[in-house]
């Protein structure tokens, strides 16, 4: 959902503002925050199936709390630094976007969490230990993070804790331990790793259900160009090249080869920034659906398996020069596309074989000194600028008979 703002009217904020707002256990002194448990949503790669709007990237997991600001309200999270590639914390307003409030930034990334005592942050030097983030109006405070504006749809906000390529994936996953304290006092909240929310899952159905009517964007020949961003709860690490695609007919496919970044090997955290050896901390290339909300493709393989429509920097097969081929096809060409040296399958979608896609690259936190990532291009550009700027990193599509790129005569 590029620029959620300008595709979903503002009377579709207040249908979603209103259902985090209500419900049969809600009451005028009970935050959206104490409805359920302290991250009342999960989405994930265990999740994609029951939540799946906002192009999600399947190497990542995200657990949202939905919040209503009250008096001297202040979020306190406090967790250990897991054995991630990546980690941040943002808060959103009621749009689902990202925001300032007194200078102080709604985005924190890891390498800036500063430890507790006795700990060190391990994408600042090796080590490990505890952390506290602070969501409130004290700018001293620890890892501040500043609460949803008041004044916009009753002050309903949302706190979104990240990770990418968890270790050992749900095995591995320690969620921040929550407490509240504002006008009627303190208290913890109880955790729900893989749990919901009735309110939160009825606002991302109302966002889905409406907005899944609005017209698709118009394809544009397989030229990427950066967006501002892609979807709600915009990461602001992120960088995004976008092209839109119709599924081509038997025997093609679409084959996007680029050079790719180097991301650190792995997945524990890593120093940042980096010294010399990487480029960015991750990248990823995405087919999802053009039409809102914006899922990604979700097939079911030959084997009975969820084949989802991302490739993580971890699955992405290289050349010696790291050069890789995507090649996006159905799921009937799958084992003939891997027989092919060197390239990766990226699934179009089985279920929706005539919809229009968004094909989307990714990249995550770009080194100072790597200047031909996706943030150096401009955003809504051409895709020439693009090109220029990024030169054998910037990613060239076309759609190819199976056969030519098997023979590489395409």
């Amino acid at each position: 959902m590029t620029q959620l703002r300008r595709a979903v009217p503002g009377a579709i904020i207040a249908v979603i503002a209103a259902s985090l707002c209500a419900g049969p256990h809600a009451s005028a002194d009970q935050p959206v925050a104490d409805q359920g448990c302290a991250w009342q949503a999960e989405l994930s790669p265990r999740t994609v199936g029951q939540v799946n709007f906002a192009y999600p990237d399947t190497g990542a997991w995200y657990w949202i709390l939905p919040y209503q600001v009250r008096p001297g309200m202040t979020i306190t999270a406090t967790g250990q630094y897991p054995d991630s590639r990546y980690i941040s914390f943002n808060t959103y307003d009621a749009r689902f976007s990202s925001f300032s409030n007194g200078g102080v930034s709604s985005a924190l990334p890891d390498y800036l969490i500063a430890p507790d005592a006795g700990s060190v942050n391990p994408w600042q030097r090796p080590g490990g230990g505890d952390y506290t983030v602070t969501i409130g109006s004290d700018r001293s405070a620890p890892n501040a993070l500043p609460l949803a504006p008041e004044g916009e749809s009753a002050g309903v906000g949302f706190l979104i804790y990240r990770e990418y390529l968890p270790a050992d994936g749900a095995s591995s996953v320690r969620l921040p331990q929550i407490r509240i304290t504002d006008d009627t006092g303190t208290r913890t909240l109880g955790g729900c790793v893989g749990g919901g929310s009735p309110l939160l899952a009825s606002a991302l159905s109302a966002l889905g259900a409406t907005a899944a009517n609005l017209p698709a964007a118009a394809p544009d020949n397989l030229q990427f160009r950066r967006v501002s961003g892609a979807g709600a709860f915009p990461n602001a690490d992120n960088a995004y090249l976008v092209a839109t695609l119709t599924p081509p007919g038997d025997d093609q496919v679409v084959v996007v080869r680029g050079k790719a970044p180097v991301a650190p090997a792995g997945t524990g955290p890593t120093v940042w920034p980096p010294g010399a050896g990487a480029d960015v901390r991750y990248f990823s290339l995405c087919a999802n659906l053009s039409t809102l909300p914006g899922p990604v493709v979700l097939n079911t393989a030959a084997d009975g398996s969820v084949d989802s429509g991302c490739r993580s920097d971890r699955e992405t097969l290289l050349d010696a020069d790291r050069n890789y081929t995507y090649v996006l096809g159905t799921e009937a060409q799958r084992a003939r596309i891997e027989a092919i040296p060197g390239a990766t399958f990226v699934p179009l979608s089985s279920a929706h074989p005539g919809t229009q896609e968004a094909i989307l690259l990714r990249n995550m936190l770009p080194a100072t000194d790597f200047r031909q990532g996706v943030q150096s291009v401009p955003v809504n550009g051409t895709p020439a600028q693009a090109a220029e700027i990024m030169g054998p990193y910037y990613p060239r599509g076309a759609v190819c008979a199976l056969a030519a790129v098997r023979d590489r005569t395409c």
